[in-house]
């Protein structure tokens, strides 16, 4: 099993193949998915912890057509899993 540092890493990686920068940055939401000078980011509070991070990508990756690119069975587990 991997650990959640390596599971926030494979993200990071799919949301880059995305074209989606993972930035983390102090903010009074804790993060999220948006859209700044029309170029997705997500941005996480870096003072999160890996449940948040993992879970505030996860929802954001979610919002894009993920069928053409290769995704690691256990990564598309845990893309489906989480709610």
């Amino acid at each position: 099993m991997a650990s959640k540092k390596q599971i926030l890493n494979l993200l990071e990686d799919l949301a880059r193949q995305l074209d989606i920068r993972v930035r983390y940055e102090k903010t009074t939401a804790r993060g999220g998915l948006c859209k700044h000078k029309g170029k997705y980011q997500i941005i996480i509070d870096p003072k999160a912890n890996d449940d948040f991070k993992i879970d505030t990508v996860v929802q954001a990756l979610k919002s894009f057509n993920l069928d053409k690119i290769f995704i690691s069975p256990a990564l598309r587990d845990i893309l489906e899993i989480t709610n």
